[in-house]
């Protein structure tokens, strides 16, 4: 009875102790410092993915989650003039450390077809997949990876 009286407030101040490391030693990745100026930015942002609809913009994506190779074709409703560079970005929901930023650069085999490479490997979770042209339009989608080796989507506006 007495080992039950001094193991309960014991544990406590273990898990306490460990609880206390745990948050000196780890970043609030998910707050910002500058929250009032990115709150200022979502109406220009708001404008790129109204742009990205008015083109009819839609997006084939394929990434090798292994080799961290990616092949994008872009395609549009009205005529269009693909741009030599895509942004590309792979933002996890909860970790920022694991965001990853790529340029895809247009190829010859098609029109309106990209090609670049992420660091693999990708790793499972929840994800927001961006594609950009510069200061003009935007197309957005949210998934979820398992352990596949390829991510296929199709993004559209």
């Amino acid at each position: 009875m007495v080992w039950m009286v001094i193991a309960l407030p014991m544990t406590a101040v273990v898990a306490g102790t460990i609880t206390l490391f745990i948050a000196m030693n780890t970043e609030d990745s998910l707050v910002t410092d500058d929250y009032y100026k990115e709150g200022l930015a979502i109406n220009r942002v708001l404008g790129h993915d109204r742009k990205a609809a008015e083109l009819g913009l839609s997006a084939f994506v394929d990434v090798n989650s292994r080799s961290g190779e990616i092949q994008l074709s872009l395609s549009a409703d009205q005529d269009f003039d693909p741009p030599e560079e895509l942004t590309f970005k792979l933002i996890h929901r909860t970790r920022s450390g694991q965001d990853q930023v790529t340029t895809l650069i247009k190829t010859g085999s098609g029109p309106a077809d990209y090609k670049g490479f992420l660091k693999p490997p990708v790793i499972e979770g929840r994800w927001t997949l961006q594609l950009l042209q510069q200061d003009i339009w935007r197309l957005k989608q949210n998934f979820t990876t398992r352990s596949a080796e390829h991510i296929i989507l199709n993004v559209t506006s």
